[in-house]
């Protein structure tokens, strides 16, 4: 991975935002002001919201395999030039070489996570669901630990160009991963002589499906970005929060406790993953993970309760909160459509943070040789916080609502689930909202 200095707490997709917490030692390697660094930042997140969408509608329509070689050859192709500019130093092709690299490893990390979850569903819808995608969830975060404890001592010993060209060489471990996963969906597809019939329905695919997607869906995607704008803005300011409000925490001791929030969702999202497909109840989920979160955000803004506290707590909703929402995708929208389901819902969910991202910004102000910012700023910003909570509980009790009108198919348990979704299958795009249920028997039985 290209994040090679895992030091930085800050607003990554802000180039204006405030400097922070170790970012002169990042920029003094690459020999960059620090705004040319965040923009390294800002246009990957930025290329990341863009192109998922084009990128899902072109896995329905090209197929999983396409896309999981596509874009897995454009993370090692970004990564390596990224890489290649670390040479440049000093030269007018420095900034050029990594912004394309960053460019193109947007293009291709964003979109790949689509083919990615495309692919869990298609092979454990009506099975462990939740719990594969609470597995890559946990690998996820584990990724970013290691990355975390590894990266720096890796760069304090090799220097940041081999440091650089390692996390090309993880891209290319992973395009290899790519080839090993699409000869295994090839065979899999065959063998259950399916290869054909998701030919033909991706042949079907057009753009315009995008306004058959359901109401459901809607909600669903509105209440997965405003519970991840309460997590991921406060995260990338949590470490520099906790020296600034409690004092006598260093920035080492200061991260480790904000990292608390990834550390409890790498060892809860398999086990909950299990949970929630066992008892199914996701809507619920999703509705009490966003109030149980309320009580976080309260804590960190008007008491001085120890923040470890708030921080494994937060970890904890958000392990639930990722096993419920994105997996319910799947339930909600066709098969057929799901590449581009999941491209509107991370795209949407990342305009979400860079827009949370900016607010925050703004709220903390931007004077980077401000060496402790005013409480009442922090204060504000967790009230913003909580907006977002509030938001997400208000798009989840409609969600609930709706999804209880249509049939309740994300509160069903899990025998009901598997019925549902094979029935979801075999329903048209245009039917798939508009005939939820036909048999209160067997055929009521019912996915980042």
């Amino acid at each position: 991975m290209s994040q090679w200095c895992s030091r930085q707490r800050k607003n990554l997709t802000c180039p204006n935002a405030t400097v922070i917490n170790g970012t002169v030692d990042c920029v003094a390697g690459l020999g960059m002001t620090p705004q040319q660094y965040n923009l390294l930042y800002a246009i990957y997140a930025w290329t990341n919201a863009i192109v998922v969408i084009l990128a899902g509608f072109l896995i329905d329509k090209l197929g999983n395999r396409f896309g999981v070689f596509l874009f897995s050859f454009l993370c090692v192709l970004g990564s390596s030039l990224f890489a290649l500019g670390s040479h440049f130093k000093g030269t007018p092709y420095l900034l050029p070489l990594m912004l394309t690299g960053r460019l193109l490893f947007g293009s291709g990390n964003g979109s790949l996570t689509i083919v990615q979850n495309r692919i869990t569903a298609f092979w454990f819808k009506g099975k462990e669901l939740a719990l594969a995608f609470g597995l890559t969830l946990a690998f996820s975060r584990l990724g970013s630990v290691l990355n975390f404890f590894l990266t720096e001592k890796f760069e304090d010993k090799f220097g940041m160009q081999w440091t650089l060209w390692g996390g090309a060489l993880l891209c290319v471990l992973g395009f290899s991963s790519a080839i090993i996963v699409s000869a295994m969906d090839k065979v899999g597809m065959k063998q259950l002589g399916l290869e054909g019939s998701m030919q033909e329905a991706s042949r079907k695919v057009r753009i315009q499906d995008v306004k058959l997607l359901s109401l459901r869906y809607w909600l669903l995607v509105l209440t997965i970005m405003f519970f991840y704008n309460g997590i991921f803005p406060f995260i990338a300011d949590a470490s520099k929060f906790i020296q600034d409000k409690y004092g006598n925490y260093s920035q080492k001791e200061a991260a480790y406790v904000a990292g608390a929030v990834y550390d409890s969702s790498l060892v809860l999202s398999a086990s909950v993953g299990i949970l929630i497909d066992y008892v199914g109840l996701r809507g619920i989920f999703a509705l009490t993970c966003a109030v149980l979160t309320l009580p976080v955000f309260g804590l960190l803004a008007f008491t001085f309760v120890p923040p470890l506290v708030s921080t494994i707590w937060l970890g904890i909703t958000y392990s639930f909160a990722a096993a419920s929402m994105w997996p319910s995708i799947p339930l909600v929208v066709p098969q057929a459509t799901l590449g581009t389901a999941m491209g509107l819902a991370t795209s949407i969910q990342m305009v979400g943070i860079g827009l949370s991202n900016l607010v925050v910004g703004q709220i903390l102000g931007t004077q980077s040789s401000e060496a402790k910012i005013p409480l009442w700023r922090w204060k504000r910003m967790m009230i913003f916080m909580l907006a977002n909570t509030v938001s997400c509980i208000v798009t989840s009790v409609l969600l609930n609502v709706v999804d209880y009108k249509q049939g309740g198919t994300l509160n069903k348990t899990t025998k009901r689930s598997q019925q549902a979704e094979r029935n979801c299958e075999r329903e048209p795009l245009i039917k798939a909202e508009e005939e939820p249920n036909e048999d209160d028997g067997a055929a009521n039985s019912i996915n980042s």
